[in-house]
């Protein structure tokens, strides 16, 4: 159709794009956990470690807006990312020594980003 409202988002071409953008977010998470073998890009002190909530976030961000164009994960491959992140953070957060209020704090982020990232998912399923 090309445009169909005023809106910054209702346009074909922005759709596309956007569905590009979350396209890239759910490749970066995904090539996180591409190694079903080998934890260590997971780890808290990693790049991918750090960078998962926050692309996720992101990404929930921008599927909970309904934008036409936006993709979003499954609810069962985010389940299986919530378990395999949480299960590497609570096995490796230790050895960095953190400070217990953090350690209690950053966990709940963590989950919490997750269980969000599902229940849209679910939503959007529906």
């Amino acid at each position: 159709m090309g445009t169909w409202g005023p809106g910054n988002f209702d346009d074909d071409t922005v759709a596309d794009a956007l569905s590009e953008i979350t396209d890239e977010l759910i490749a970066k998470i995904s090539e996180v956990f591409a190694d079903e073998d080998d934890d260590t890009e997971l780890q808290p002190d990693e790049w991918g470690g750090a960078m998962v909530p926050a692309w996720l976030e992101i990404l929930t961000d921008i599927g909970s807006a309904g934008r036409v164009g936006a993709t979003f994960p499954s609810s069962s491959t985010l389940e299986g990312w919530q378990d395999r992140y949480i299960r590497v953070w609570d096995d490796y957060i230790d050895e960095l020594e953190p400070d217990e209020d953090y350690r209690t704090d950053r966990r709940q982020v963590i989950v919490s980003t997750f269980e969000r990232a599902v229940a849209l998912a679910h939503e959007r399923e529906a």
